[in-house]
């Protein structure tokens, strides 16, 4: 196959215990590192490439080295993943850590059947070695290639490759870890600025979401069993394709009707390279916005720009979010005539003199 390099020593490195164990600890650190990881796992095992992926999955999370990009673009988009023969190993990957062709299938079998003549043979490619590894109950594959003239992976190498996989387990839950608590912290930071955030998983769950997106939930718009979906039939099509397997997002932008507010506008944003947590499973982030609501900066900023009370900037945030002085008096249980004082002590340290100005005046720190 083109771009196959073939001039790998088909044996196991005398360090690849110790380099794996290092190169794992780098990973956790930063996960943008798990492709170098795979890269020198596979140099390091005497393969031509390796693919880590989820074995319940249809590759959305896989990673695999640039020596076997064009095979496993092929093994996804023909649809050979879902009728993967080596899913038969599946149960001896489970109970030995490590799981290897000639675990389920015969020399015979390898000779005539379609996933290794027409798959894999057209791409130079015969036995692999399968270690396994489960995160949160998830089992994952780290699928290790050779080419036909590497020949298997042997008894010896099985036993050592098998000391992978615990450390492979440790070093995902700790990535997950890590990759959730990012997750979490980019919803925190969409809270400063008052903008309402969501994060799904490849499968359209959410995962995590922040004060401002939980506000907008109600009759027209709610999570349900973990899935966000609308009343109005046309955007409840939209939210409903963000669960389909893809590469990425299949739309930009959502508008959901409301029955008694304005509609809601979700702009859909794909969460790929280093913003994605490949074992946390944050896929694509949504940010939502009252269709034609003037934007309202956080109080905090209010409170720095301008020294207002705490008092004094959520008013502010109300009044320059549409709500009457009035409305605001109820809402944040004071009488009228403290709302009214709080208002004056606004005015006069924004400078506006009137409402209007102050909605204008306060609109520009939210830009």
């Amino acid at each position: 196959m083109s771009g196959l390099t073939r001039d790998h020593v088909t044996r196991l490195r005398d360090d690849l215990e110790a380099s794996f164990r290092e190169d794992l600890e780098e990973a956790v650190i930063d996960a943008t590192r798990w492709p170098d990881l795979i890269e020198r796992a596979s140099r390091s095992s005497g393969s031509v490439g390796a693919l880590l992926l989820r074995t319940d999955r249809t590759g959305l999370d896989a990673l695999c080295t640039q020596s076997i990009a064009e095979p496993a673009r092929r093994y996804f988009d023909e649809g050979w993943h879902r009728d993967d023969h080596r899913l038969r190993g599946l149960p001896t990957l489970r109970t030995r850590g490590i799981t290897v062709d000639l675990d389920f299938t015969s020399p015979d079998e390898i000779a005539r059947l379609p996933y290794y003549q027409d798959l894999l043979g057209s791409c130079g490619l015969r036995w692999f070695a399968g270690v396994g590894f489960a995160v949160k109950g998830r089992l994952w594959c780290l699928s290790l290639q050779r080419t036909v003239a590497q020949g298997p992976f042997e008894a010896h190498e099985q036993e050592r490759l098998a000391t992978l996989s615990p450390l492979l387990r440790r070093a995902g839950l700790l990535t997950m870890m890590v990759e959730k608590a990012r997750l979490a912290g980019l919803n925190q930071a969409f809270d400063v600025i008052d903008r309402a955030a969501l994060v799904l998983d490849s499968e359209g769950r959410a995962l995590c979401w922040n004060t401002a997106f939980e506000a907008l939930l109600g009759p027209d718009l709610k999570l349900t069993g973990g899935r966000l979906v609308a009343e109005d039939p046309e955007a409840a099509r939209q939210l409903e394709a963000l669960t389909r397997p893809c590469g990425r997002a299949p739309i930009s932008a959502v508008v959901v009707a409301r029955r008694d507010a304005q509609p809601i506008a979700i702009h859909v944003v794909p969460l790929v390279g280093q913003s994605r947590g490949l074992f946390a499973g944050g896929r694509t982030l949504l940010l939502c916005r009252v269709a034609g609501a003037t934007p309202v900066p956080a109080a905090t900023i209010l409170q720095t720009a301008y020294r207002l009370t705490p008092a004094e900037a959520r008013l502010t945030q109300a009044l320059s979010g549409g709500d009457s002085l009035a409305e605001a008096a109820s809402r944040f249980a004071v009488t009228a005539a403290t709302a009214r004082s709080q208002l004056k002590a606004i005015f006069a340290k924004t400078g506006a003199t009137r409402q209007a100005d102050l909605v204008r005046l306060v609109a520009g720190l939210a830009r």
